[in-house]
């Protein structure tokens, strides 16, 4: 599509798919590292990480700089976000690590923050699965234009009611995942995104990990094992500096880096050559 389509695209339902951003040769090479990570014990190297995410990557692997951060992400991400955006310090990957509904602003709107509904204010994600989404799950799953609806995920499920339930199960119901997961009756689509494609989606769109079709997560064979590199930008705008002093009071370990964060070089460098600001 067209800088003008995927605009287009993205901001009527709320993500974009954009093919082959990476080579397989640059998919295998991933895949190969991440695993080695993960299975010999490599994520021990900071405390911050955990057996599922890996964070502050490019500082603790500053080798995935210039896998991950080309031109042609950039380009991609200048489309979205306009000249200049900011990449936050939250890229991590994840590694067999499923999600359930939600929206990336779902925890700071339940600590009180309100700066994402500014109209000026955007952020969004860029992920690149390193394993197709088929049979076994391994990529993401949305629902269309959610972006543009009310977080329903910031109060807990309603209990619905005994006449309700037993309704339900005699005749059915009209809505499997229940009025209060998708009260709106947003599509839902599993992005068919190949290895190598970026999924870029919008902060504020429900979204969770598209699960496996016909084994249970713990079975599906290691050669499909999940794993997903998700960097973070913000428009430049105030936006980055709300959402910086948001993550920096987020007490999982992998926000607790954030404190005493020292810029890689070779990362400045790369934000200098690209036209980015790394903060």
């Amino acid at each position: 599509m067209s800088n003008d389509k995927n605009i287009e695209f993205f901001n009527k339902n709320g993500y974009l798919i954009i093919p082959n951003v990476l080579s397989l040769s640059t998919v295998e090479t991933l895949r190969s590292k991440i695993l080695d990570i993960f299975s010999t014990g490599g994520w021990k190297s900071s405390e911050f990480n955990t057996e599922k995410v890996l964070s502050d990557v490019y500082n603790v692997f500053p080798e995935f700089i210039e896998m991950t951060l080309t031109e042609d992400v950039l380009n991609s991400v200048k489309t979205i976000l306009g000249p200049h955006p900011i990449l936050m310090p939250e890229t991590a990957v994840h590694y067999k690590f499923y999600t359930g509904w939600h929206k990336d602003t779902t925890s700071q709107e339940k600590m009180g923050y309100q700066f994402h509904h500014k109209p000026e204010s955007l952020m969004i994600e860029c992920g690149f699965y390193l394993q197709d989404n088929d049979e076994y799950g391994g990529g993401l799953t949305v629902m269309e234009g959610s972006h543009r609806t009310e977080d329903v995920y910031t109060k807990p499920p309603s209990q619905k009611s005994v006449v309700s339930r037993i309704s339900n199960k005699l005749f059915g119901s009209a809505d499997p995942l229940g009025d209060s997961i998708n009260p709106n009756q947003h599509p839902i689509v599993d992005i068919k995104s190949k290895a190598g494609d970026m999924v870029i989606f919008n902060f504020k769109t429900n979204h969770r990990a598209t699960m496996p079709q016909k084994v249970k997560v713990e079975e599906i064979p290691d050669q499909f094992s999940k794993i997903a590199f998700f960097n973070a930008f913000s428009v430049n705008n105030e936006t980055a500096n709300d959402y910086l002093n948001y993550i920096k009071s987020r007490p999982e370990p992998f926000y607790q880096n954030l404190k005493n964060r020292i810029l890689n070089d070779q990362l400045v460098k790369k934000a200098k050559q690209l036209d980015f600001t790394v903060i």
